[in-house]
């Protein structure tokens, strides 16, 4: 039987629904027999928003007076900062995108609650770059949106306060890109924590520009844990490359172990 659950949400740009298995092997090698306690699930969304956006570069390809030099660059900034706004559209325009990423995220924690036997167990959620603001909305829609296990069909009581994070004991950050969504905002409010317990540390590196500190955004994000950490290699931890490396850090890995084996006890 599964005791607690591991669920990840990828970031921006063009992602594959195996973004994560790195994280995966090398948790099952470092947990050992402990692993097969673990349900480990990613959340994958970026289909939801990947057809517009390669529709709209190969049509900017197609087109012969057009020049694009830096094409590698410019596609993931179009991929980028394209899931970053049109995320951002939909959630105050038009909520049909926006409500569907949330789906993915409550029906992923209806698949680990069925994993764990339909008991009230611990997960933890590692979300990086953009999956952090997309984890940040669904825990602020929780105690704003009161329809949310409605929206996914959920029934019984006990599916329902799990799917609202009851159990969520930790939550953990990589890249976090939040403070670029929010720095313009007078007052920046955090969501309300769906449980006393549960706990958010954020791990950024200081050559990742896109990955930020959290706790002075404000009074209500004190309780967030920032770490600084230097991920990558010797090709890419020096640089902004370094936002693309967490997945494969062995002391974000190792932060992630420590956390699924103080739940296991």
């Amino acid at each position: 039987m599964k005791q607690i659950a591991i669920l990840t949400l990828h970031g921006m740009g063009n992602q594959t629904r195996d973004y994560s298995k790195d994280l995966e092997h090398a948790l099952a090698e470092r947990l050992g027999l402990a692993w097969e306690q673990v349900y480990f699930h990613p959340i994958y969304y970026a289909d939801l928003l990947q057809g517009p956006q390669q529709t709209l570069w190969e049509a900017m390809k197609a087109e012969p007076t057009n020049r694009l030099d830096f094409e590698a660059l410019r596609q993931f900034l179009l991929y980028s900062l394209g899931d970053a706004a049109s995320l951002e559209y939909s959630a105050h325009r038009n909520r049909g995108q926006y409500d569907a990423v949330q789906q993915r995220i409550s029906q992923s924690l209806l698949a680990a609650y069925d994993a764990l036997g339909g008991e009230a167990k611990p997960v933890i959620v590692v979300a990086h770059s953009l999956g952090c603001q997309v984890f940040s909305n669904y825990c602020w829609d929780l105690t704003h949106d009161e329809a949310l296990c409605k929206a996914v069909g959920v029934l019984d009581d006990k599916a329902c306060e799990f799917v609202r994070l009851r159990s969520l004991a930790s939550m953990v950050t990589l890249g976090c890109n939040i403070p670029l969504f929010v720095s313009g905002l007078e007052r920046r409010e955090c969501f309300t924590r769906p449980n006393e317990a549960m706990r958010w540390l954020n791990l950024y590196d200081p050559d990742d520009v896109l990955g930020w500190p959290v706790r002075q955004l404000g009074p209500s994000f004190k309780w967030v844990e920032d770490y600084p950490t230097h991920v990558g290699g010797v090709t890419n931890g020096w640089s902004p490359l370094s936002h693309m490396a967490y997945w494969q850090d062995r002391d974000v890995i190792q932060c992630i172990c420590d956390q699924a084996l103080s739940l296991l006890k």
